[in-house]
């Protein structure tokens, strides 16, 4: 030891060899650690050569400071490997500036094992505002490590370690007690993703159905990240193109914008010879260059993953100016127990992971583990908000997301949703703070529109932007699937509002004379749940088009009111409330129902008016009975209550 010293200029290879001496004796260092009088020989032992290691503390180890070294070791009554210990302490106390420099020379740098390895710097006490529930492992250094540097162990010929430092300026800050991250979450269920007809075979390439729709509602998802304050933000697994990851790496761009964007992941075909993969994208302001991860770990339920991952798969960890150890994994990844011990024993402390998985919860545990080895932060973005199986009438609705954090009691938390529309999740470092917060109407109004309008949409008026909201806040959870009733039949209702000549005007249709539920009635278009229908939007839309031939794609769904009981039909009815500038009909009336078809001006739905003031479309009232009496039992409930929501929305 004292010959390899002597002439040894690099303090990072210097602090290995005497790393190396502690791990070899390690027996003998147990014995004399605990001796007070052991560590008081220590102490007086490297106190010259302390002496001269702060004045060269930035340069290459000069040679006053090699023959300390070496004189050190000498010291009777001691053994070496505890006075070698002191030293390594000493080195990296003094060098730790020069260590990472080491480092960066090497990137990207691939470790054997007992090559050294670089430790994040981060001290997590002062980055979050309350007690860490797990004592931050560099209270208790192993023999083998000191605050920067720890050798690789065998863990490190199960995998290709690659510490890159390409970012190593642009990552710099990415985390502070400010920092918010953010876990995008755009899709519903499956029957949004191309896959194949029979779940049992292998699906290569999965991505979503409609990108172009995907597009709108990830860039309306990222643009409420930002507005939350997220500097970080992450999408899932697989609801990407390679085109669509590369075009957002305009957001790093953007004033405003994330510094971090971790792109999601998408399926495609490598280099020749093709091989079949699922590599996740991420982009960082200030750098050209993107971050990408290849998923070593398929999955095979309930999606039988087709790609062919690399014979040694790689764990490439980002290091920042400022000691933080990014890594990407893609969903199974950090269930492979090998891959997160490695990763844990790397020292990585920020762990951002986009995800499709039936379950979130078989990841708490591998999560929970790097959280308390090395107090890091992790993020898993997941996707979509439903999984259907054959033979399983009811759907799994999965964790939305999956945060990692030392400030938390159990630390980790699964992120629930109240339905299955898209959102956001966000955590705050600083507090350990999780939140969920659905997507704009606007994002979810287009879930239920054509991705192909015959004709462009005029925007939604203020009012009824206001009106959306507020369905959304307080009914919400009424919208995702009707209720399977005992007694009552399901059945939706669409309530169409448009601007008359006489102000704002509803949609009504008279009924045929000979119908048994609500003859000669005015009522609205709709009817009961088909069992090919997802939800009552997708109900109300359907039965106005067989009855009166409205093309849904010419109306915003502005939200979902709450179910009524229909006293007379026995149907449980959801009224959806929509509105159109310029509906467009493609088909004439279902005359075995509808009679005629009246646009009413809302004004005029009171007791006052008879059925002079009604306006007919095709047609006009044979009585002269007031027309609020010819009005269904349940369509003149809806109608006060649209009339009251009105009232606050609404100018006129």
């Amino acid at each position: 030891m004292r010959e390899r010293l002597r002439d040894e200029t690099d303090p990072l290879v210097a602090l290995t060899h005497l790393l190396q001496l502690c791990r070899d004796e390690h027996s003998v260092l147990w014995a004399q650690a605990a001796d007070p009088d052991i560590r008081s020989r220590v102490i007086s032992a490297i106190a010259p050569v302390r002496a001269i290691a702060s004045t060269e503390a930035q340069t290459p180890l000069g040679a006053p400071l090699r023959a300390a070294l070496v004189n050190a070791l000498a010291v009777d009554d001691v053994a070496a490997v505890s006075i070698a210990r002191g030293l390594a302490q000493l080195l990296d106390e003094c060098f730790r500036g020069s260590l990472a420099a080491s480092f960066r020379r090497r990137s990207p740098y691939r470790p054997a094992v007992g090559d050294p390895i670089p430790l994040g710097g981060p001290d997590i006490r002062k980055i979050i505002e309350m007690r860490p529930t797990a004592p931050p492992w560099r209270l208790a250094n192993r023999l083998d490590e000191t605050r920067h540097i720890r050798l690789a162990g065998e863990w490190a010929t199960q995998f290709q370690v690659v510490f890159d430092y390409t970012h190593f300026h642009a990552l710099q800050g990415i985390i502070t007690p400010d920092t918010i991250v953010a876990t995008c979450h755009p899709n519903r269920s499956l029957e949004e993703f191309r896959l194949p007809s029979d779940p049992t075979d292998a699906a290569f390439p999965v991505g979503p159905l409609n990108p172009r729709r995907q597009h709108r509602l990830i860039d309306a998802l990222i643009g409420q990240a930002v507005h939350a304050g997220a500097s970080i933000v992450v999408l899932p697994e697989l609801c990407l193109t390679p085109s669509l990851a590369r075009s957002l790496r305009l957001w790093t761009r953007r004033e405003g914008g994330p510094q971090l964007l971790i792109a999601g992941s998408y399926h495609h075909l490598g280099a020749a010879p093709a091989r079949r993969r699922n590599t996740a994208t991420a982009w960082v302001r200030g750098h050209r260059r993107p971050m990408t991860h290849d998923k070593h770990s398929p999955a095979e339920h309930p999606i039988n993953e087709d790609i062919q991952p690399q014979g040694f798969p790689e764990l490439r960890i980002h290091v920042s100016a400022d000691g933080w150890h990014l890594v990407i994994a893609i969903c199974r990844d950090l269930l492979n127990p090998q891959a997160v011990h490695t990763l844990a024993e790397a020292g990585a402390n920020l762990i951002l992971a986009p995800a499709m998985s039936e379950r979130l919860t078989p990841f708490t545990g591998q999560i929970a583990h790097l959280v308390s080895s090395g107090q890091a932060l992790v993020a898993v973005a997941n996707n979509p908000a439903e999984w259907n199986h054959a033979g399983h009438p009811e759907p799994h609705h999965p964790a939305r997301a999956l945060f990692g954090h030392p400030g938390l009691g159990q630390q980790t938390r699964l992120v629930a949703a109240p339905d299955i529309g898209p959102g956001i999740a966000t955590m705050h470092i600083g507090s350990a703070s999780i939140s969920w917060a659905q997507a704009p109407s606007a994002t979810r109004s287009a879930q239920h529109r054509n991705a192909s309008p015959a004709a462009p949409l005029a925007p939604l008026p203020p009012w009824a932007v206001s009106l959306a909201d507020t369905l959304h806040q307080r009914y919400h959870a009424l919208g995702q699937r009707l209720h399977d009733p005992v007694t009552l039949r399901p059945a939706a209702v669409l309530v169409l509002l448009t601007e008359g000549t006489a102000g704002l005007q509803v949609t009504l249709t008279e009924r045929a004379a000979d119908l048994t539920d609500y003859p000669g009635r005015l009522t609205f278009p709709g009817g009961g749940q088909d069992a090919a229908d997802n939800g009552p939007v997708a109900t109300a839309l359907r039965e106005a088009a067989e009855e009166i031939g409205l093309q849904s794609d010419s109306v915003y769904t502005l939200g979902i009111l709450p179910s009524m009981t229909d006293p007379e039909s026995k149907f449980l009815v959801t009224p959806v409330l929509a509105w159109s500038s310029h509906p467009q009909y493609s088909g004439a009336l279902n005359v075995a129902e509808v009679t005629c078809l009246r646009h009413v001006p809302l004004s005029q739905l009171s007791a006052r008016h008879d059925d002079e003031d009604l306006p007919a479309m095709t047609c006009r009232p044979d009585s002269t009975q007031g027309h609020r009496a010819r009005l269904g039992v349940l369509t003149a409930a809806v109608l006060d209550s649209v009339a009251a929501l009105l009232s606050a929305h609404h100018p006129a």
